[in-house]
């Protein structure tokens, strides 16, 4: 058998060298992807920067029930739980953390002063802060003791005294006194760092906190490089971005190449019923027929594995570097060689050559031995109720993806109701093809039209091979390219329909929006209201199922000003204290109701029964939750707003008012402007993100493209060397081979533009009952080179064969 494989592959490698290579490029991604996130996640633990010289570590939660907090998010470390550790056995010393936003220079935190002590240091020069108007800063900072520096806290702009300089390896902060510390954090807790007395192990001392914090499973008890999770990491969010992408990327080459290779092999099987049923008739059984087609898509498997595995080495550190430059990823992004992704991406790649291949091997080892009679150019019944059965089912399982298009996580669906349909039109081809290709080819004249349209007709399998990479490379970029410009667009209008402050107020430069600054703009002339709006994230639980959904700190009575909000029961009048405003869909799912509790976990993960006081329709771009603007400093590490609102007096001198916020560190702009910006820039992270998964499907589906039409004009030899006999010349026969190869090009792209249309109605239907208007946005300048690009593609791949074959 593997005689007969090593025969079979030397007579056909030409066939299959298009499957080699999208198996090489599918596991050169896939390795890449893999070795990029082996570096960043699988490197060995990092020791701590901050909580060096404590023993045992105690921290907020990371996640809920699973899902992770907000990137910018410290975890609630209760008050109550500080005081249990004040006197726990084996610990010496306990310090209480906080930290509380204040920036100057690199230093965006002030902590208390005793904190110093959880990490080396000397102070070079000075004395340590006894009043509140003192601070320590790092050498890196470049003053001395008695300079007096302002520095933007949470409060506003604050001046200080320099009381003394401090040089260590931590990261640079400011050092306050307790006092300070504890209004700078809003009384909030970083962490309880605990130092083990002599004969105390850290082991024996963090037995002990846990025993002590029994009864709060949330908080983390860290020892040994384990510290460092404790420690805020201003590339969480990157780091979360990159590794979804590459996730992405993973996914869509493993899918991309079993598509490619079970194209190729389908083909190539209709192709050598004849040599399969000869072989048949030498004597062998269906099982080796079926090892022989799986042995050949094992050595494809491997060849394309072995190349794909060396090309991921090489465009792994590019990659890398390209995401870090494009903002995709943290600065530094690297990629580094592990033995363990380059495995799994050739073990992928090998599964995926089997498992297309392995329909095209039973259907192989269904032939009959009397079929070596036929002629060979005769097709099979290209339709089973096996394939009617699995196209019907992948189109009717997009339909109920369509409402979680428009929940936060939308793009990453559209790309599965996307896939959906293309693999479902790719299986269903065969009998869509047909009247197509009628449809397409009226009204084509001359004998070369005419020879095109039946030679299309008449081989509908052959025909729906090679129009299925073009449905493939359009629809995949069609479908997921419309759909995420719909969804965007729509929100972004959706936000605009509901904003309805005059002005809005924004941080100038590097500094941060406080309370000060919306004092300062609600007190400025012609302002008749300022609001503070703060975006976070706020959890629910449903039947043991954690949901993260968006929520918007605002001061709800002043809110209607600036914000129209479809509330359809309670008030938002209401909104202070401990209550909350929830979407009608959360309502309903908890069968809340005004006056109702909610139980629900905020963005720092803490535990909040709230009163229900509000409930607001459900619109796109709009929170599930609104909280009262006195619970961020509550629930937040960072409780600073990201905008303030402002509504206008008939009149108002927009120049003054941000003349007297700039001091403060904040600038205005109006609402249309601010929007935009935050729409192009999140559209340039987004479409920078889908192009990137968009353009390495379409480099191997355009190899496929190529292909399947060489291998097509190949298989037609006989019936091109008869009409040269008929008396046809060889331009007569590019002619033929050329309509053919845009007659069954424009299929595949009609086919794929029906793809696009179904996925923006399904994303129509998911968004139509959460908004009022709606944007359908289609990108030709895109979807039009593609098309062309993909009829060139294979005209000159079926024409590359009429070049180098002698027909007499």
């Amino acid at each position: 058998m593997i005689g007969v494989i090593r025969g079979s592959l030397a007579g056909r490698w030409s066939g299959l060298a298009g499957s080699i290579l999208a198996v090489a490029l599918g596991v050169a991604l896939s390795a890449a992807a893999g070795l990029a996130l082996a570096s960043a996640y699988g490197a060995p633990d990092r020791p701590p920067r901050w909580y060096v010289s404590p023993d045992v570590v105690v921290a907020g939660p990371r996640a809920v029930g699973g899902t992770a907090l907000p990137p910018e998010e410290r975890g609630h470390v209760p008050a109550d739980a500080a005081a249990r550790l004040a006197g726990v056995d084996g610990a010496s010393r306990v310090i209480v953390d906080r930290a509380g936003h204040a920036r100057l220079g690199q230093a965006s935190e002030a902590h208390p002063w005793t904190a110093a002590a959880v990490h080396p240091y000397s102070l070079v020069s000075g004395e340590p802060p006894v009043t509140g108007e003192q601070i320590v800063v790092a050498a890196s900072a470049g003053h001395r003791p008695g300079d007096r520096v302002t520095v933007d806290t949470v409060d506003g702009a604050r001046r200080f005294t320099v009381s003394g300089v401090l040089r260590s390896d931590a990261p640079p902060v400011l050092y306050v006194t307790d006092a300070t510390a504890l209004r700078l954090s809003r009384g909030r807790i970083a962490a309880v760092a605990l130092f083990a007395s002599p004969g105390t192990d850290a082991a024996a001392l963090a037995t002990g906190v846990r025993a002590a914090l029994a009864g709060r499973p949330a908080l983390r008890v860290l020892t040994g490089d384990a510290r460092r999770a404790a420690e805020p990491d201003p590339d969480e969010g990157l780091m979360l971005a990159a590794g979804t992408l590459l996730g992405e990327m993973a996914g869509i080459s493993a899918f991309v190449s079993a598509f490619v290779v079970a194209g190729t092999f389908a083909f190539t099987v209709n192709q050598r019923r004849r040599e399969f049923a000869l072989l048949r008739v030498a004597g062998a059984t269906p099982r080796q027929v079926r090892r022989l087609v799986l042995g050949e898509a094992c050595c494809v498997g491997v060849l394309g594995g072995v190349a794909g595995c060396v090309l991921g080495v090489v465009i792994a550190p590019p990659l890398a570097h390209w995401l870090a430059d494009a903002g995709l990823a943290p600065d530094g992004f690297t990629a580094r060689v592990v033995w363990w992704p380059l495995a799994a991406a050739f073990a992928l790649g090998l599964v995926m050559a089997v498992i297309g291949a392995w329909a095209a091997a039973r259907r192989a080892g269904r032939v009959r031995p009397v079929e070596a009679l036929r002629d060979s150019a005769a097709e099979s019944r290209a339709m089973t109720p096996a394939r009617w059965v699995c196209g019907l089912a992948c189109v009717a399982g997009a339909v109920p993806l369509a409402p979680l298009l428009r929940a936060p996580e939308g793009a990453a669906y559209l790309l599965v109701v996307a896939m959906l349909l293309i693999l479902g039109c790719a299986l269903l081809l065969p009998a869509l093809a047909p009247p197509l290709v009628r449809l397409l080819s009226v009204g084509a004249r001359g004998p070369a039209g005419s020879l095109a349209r039946e030679s299309a007709l008449a081989a509908a399998r052959r025909t729906a091979s090679t129009a299925t990479p073009v449905l493939m490379t359009i629809g995949l970029a069609g479908a997921s390219l419309a759909g995420t410009a719909t969804l965007s667009a729509t929100q972004a209008l959706g936000m605009r329909d509901h904003v309805t402050a005059a002005a809005i107020v924004v941080p100038y430069g590097p500094a941060a929006l406080s309370d000060a600054v919306t004092a300062e703009a609600g007190r400025a002339p012609g302002v008749a209201s300022a609001v503070p709006v703060k975006r976070s994230s706020a959890y629910d639980d449903r039947d043991g199922m954690i949901r993260q959904r968006a929520a918007w700190y605002v001061d709800g009575p002043s809110s209607p000003a600036v914000l129209r909000l479809p509330v359809v029961a309670g008030t938002l009048d209401r909104l202070t204290g401990e209550t909350v405003a929830v979407s009608r869909a959360m309502a309903e799912t908890h069968r809340w109701t005004v006056g109702t509790q909610a139980d629900l976990w905020l963005g720092d993960g803490a535990a909040a029964r709230l009163r229900v006081v509000a409930v607001v329709e459900d619109r796109l771009g709009l929170p599930d939750v609104v909280l009262p603007w006195t619970l961020a400093s509550g629930y937040s590490a960072r409780p600073r707003p990201d905008a303030v609102y402002l509504a206008l007096d008939a009149g108002a001198d927009r120049t003054a008012i941000g003349e007297a916020l700039r001091p403060l560190g904040a600038g205005l702009v109006s609402a249309g402007d601010h929007l935009s910006t935050l729409d192009a820039e999140f559209d340039r992270l987004a479409r920078l993100a889908l192009l990137t998964i968009i353009g390495m499907a379409l480099a191997y589906t355009g190899v496929s493209v190529a292909n399947t039409q060489l291998m097509a004009t190949s298989g037609r030899s006989g019936d091109l060397t008869a009409l040269r006999l008929a008396g046809a010349t060889r331009r007569q026969l590019r002619r033929i081979v050329g309509r053919e190869a845009v007659l069954v090009t424009a299929t595949g792209a009609l086919l794929a533009f029906a793809v696009v249309a179904a996925t923006l109605g399904l994303v129509t239907a998911a968004l139509l009952p959460a908004v009022s208007r709606m944007v359908i946005v289609v990108p030709w300048t895109t979807l039009v080179p593609i098309t062309i690009g993909c009829g060139l593609i294979a005209s000159l791949a079926g024409l590359v064969p009429l070049a180098g074959r002698r027909l007499r």
